[in-house]
């Protein structure tokens, strides 16, 4: 949990180690906070799918000072509740995700995709992380999240600043729940179809709904949905960069690219972690866990366990099968992940077939943080192919 080892260091080499040590391991941090670290795929996915040992409602990430205290939100927002509140929450707003709705988006996705693209090619580089992987998510779903136009930069700023240091500062999400607050005071009675109306029309079909769950679900969702679709793309395009073959095969049509893009999730791994809390006392791969002990999940390493994943530290674009849980599993599985897909198709189908080759113009600058796997950064050069 040292910010600087996601910063500057390299965890994976950590969670290597850790690995071949074993797959679950008590951890102190220098606060005297504890935690168990599951760096293993076959009892992080465990961990992921059995929610009634291992709760949401107490907290999903890890806290520098004490994992046991009382956490915001909790009970009151679908990332942190179990069934049934999370089936009726999840519920509520499921229809606004489903494959056949989020299809609708890919033409949208595509001509943004090409518009932000363009723009970086006619400057001949730039920051792919603040031009393109930051604005892309939130340009494509501001209409079914219910955000203006004119509000984006607002929100944008706003889930940046939720993820964009180590102490987890809360106040992005604060501006998120602040917005979302006010619109929920305009949009009482009105028909539509975005994420608010979907609430509102979820509480007048009879789900107990308080004003505060909503917005705290608005936060949820859509912070979610800005975050890991741009955390995905910088660590797409940087791997990409980094295995030229595997962009030639992508380019080339050698592979597909819903494979592609399971194998670049399974790469980038947006979420460092996940973390859960014991019900009871249970036993996790040979290790005793006691109840209300924290237990957290790290997805990249998970997604690099040797004993699952042939030639895990490799970038393999026609990988399959590819159980990676870089979108969760079980009942938290992400709401989005439909979405999420069709959004890195979009935006991966346009660069390959834009007809010019990115390369690194400087060092990437990574978050200070344990929470994402994400660049500030990513400064490209871009040249005709």
């Amino acid at each position: 949990m040292d910010p600087a080892l996601y910063s500057e260091g390299n965890p994976h080499e950590v969670w290597r180690a850790m690995r071949e040590a074993g797959p679950v391991h008590h951890q102190v941090a220098r606060t005297g906070a504890e935690h168990w670290a599951v760096v293993g795929h076959t009892a992080g996915k465990q961990v992921l799918h059995d929610w009634k040992t291992f709760t949401s409602t107490r907290g999903a990430l890890l806290r520098a000072d004490d994992n046991a205290a009382p956490y915001p939100g909790a009970g009151r927002m679908p990332v942190l509740t179990d069934p049934p509140r999370h089936t009726d929450l999840r519920r509520a707003v499921a229809r606004m995700f489903t494959p056949r709705a989020v299809e609708g988006l890919s033409a949208l996705a595509h001509e943004v995709a090409r518009s932000l693209l363009t723009g970086l090619c006619s400057q001949g580089g730039g920051d792919f992380a603040t031009e393109v992987a930051a604005r892309f998510p939130l340009a494509v779903q501001a209409e079914i999240l219910g955000i203006p136009v004119e509000d984006i930069p607002l929100i944008l700023d706003a889930t940046r600043r939720s993820v964009d240091d180590a102490e987890h500062d809360s106040f992005g999400h604060h501006d998120v729940m602040t917005y979302f607050l006010g619109a929920l005071g305009t949009t009482r009675g009105a028909a539509g179809r975005n994420l608010i109306d979907t609430l509102l029309a979820a509480r007048a079909d009879g789900l107990p709904l308080s004003d505060e769950e909503i917005v705290l679900t608005c936060d949820n969702i859509v912070v979610a949905a800005s975050q890991t679709v741009q955390h995905a793309l910088n660590g797409g395009l940087l791997a990409l960069i980094e295995h030229p073959a595997a962009w030639a095969e992508l380019r080339e049509g050698r592979v597909d690219y819903s494979s592609a893009v399971d194998e670049l999730l399974r790469w980038t791994a947006p979420a460092t972690h996940v973390m859960r809390t014991a019900v009871h006392d249970t036993e996790l791969a040979g290790t005793t866990i006691r109840a209300g002990d924290a237990v957290a999940v790290w997805i990249p390493s998970a997604n690099r366990d040797a004993t699952v994943f042939d030639r895990s530290g490799e970038l393999v674009l026609s990988r399959s099968p590819n159980p990676h849980l870089s979108l969760g599993g079980g009942m938290h599985f992400c709401l989005g992940a439909a979405l999420v897909r069709v959004l890195l198709r979009a935006l991966l189908t346009e660069l390959t077939r834009s007809g010019v080759s990115l390369t690194l113009a400087s060092r990437p600058v990574w978050h200070s943080t344990w929470a994402v796997n994400g660049m500030r950064s990513l400064p490209v050069e871009i040249s005709p192919v």
